[in-house]
């Protein structure tokens, strides 16, 4: 059986992460908020920097929303003068998550979460690099990142092909138990179990048959949604997860 040779697919795989870094770059700069990130790339040249999140996905969902939010990862030398930098530049706070969300100076109605590789926690192993947190992400589609310096494609759950083929598949249903932070009493399962219907219905995908199976049998956390909107957005709930 023939088989595509290894330094092909090297390069096929070049060609696809030089467009993709040129059709986020794009998207980013049309934000306001880029302008100061761009300075703190530059001021804070040793910082590894990885998007994430539906900015990404919709570029490999051929999808055409303008973002509402930037889901940022950062590691190494200098990501507290990074944060501090930002800082400076418009307001800082802590997400739902517990993680840093910056809204920009010039773009006070928009957003971003920086969130630190060594410091993401979600119930699971502390982690090491950005292949470690998309490990732990929701859904297979969410969980693809984009070094934004090299430029650099992780997909360690196929994630592309997922979304490509129009695909809900949940990376893993292990989560604990546990609040997903001290403010927040919503449980990690429930606050899975809301976000994969709610993306499935949004982005149009088809719920695979695992995913499909976990989520019929935990309809239980159906009463957390009116939570869920409070603290994050209004979800799409409908039955069979949803008494009408």
């Amino acid at each position: 059986m023939f088989t595509t040779p290894p330094i092909i697919q090297d390069i096929e795989m070049e060609i696809i992460e030089q467009s993709v870094h040129a059709k986020a770059l794009k998207i980013l700069e049309l934000w306001a908020g880029f302008v100061w990130l761009a300075c703190a790339l530059d001021k804070f040249s040793k910082v590894q920097i990885f998007l994430a999140g539906g900015a990404l996905r919709d570029i490999f969902g051929s999808e055409n929303r303008k973002p509402k939010d930037f889901d940022f990862f950062i590691a190494g030398p200098g990501v507290e003068g990074f944060l501090d930098f930002l800082a400076h530049h418009g307001k800082l706070s802590m997400g739902p998550f517990g993680s840093p969300r910056w809204f920009p100076e010039n773009s006070p109605d928009s957003y971003a979460d920086i969130i630190l590789i060594e410091r993401f926690y979600n119930g699971l192993w502390k982690c090491e690099d950005i292949v470690d947190v998309l490990n732990q992400f929701d859904f297979t589609a969410n969980a693809i990142a984009l070094d934004i310096r090299t430029p650099r494609l992780f997909d360690p759950q196929n994630g592309i092909r997922d979304t490509q083929m129009r695909v809900m598949r949940a990376v893993r249903f292990d989560y604990p138990d546990e609040p997903i932070s001290s403010c927040c009493s919503l449980s990690r399962p429930s606050v899975l179990w809301v976000r994969l219907i709610h993306y499935a219905k949004v982005l149009k995908l088809e719920i695979e048959p695992v995913t499909m199976r976990w989520l019929l049998e935990n309809s239980r956390f159906s009463g957390d949604v009116e939570q869920f909107g409070e603290i994050f957005f209004l979800p799409n709930i409908e039955p069979p997860f949803r008494e009408s």
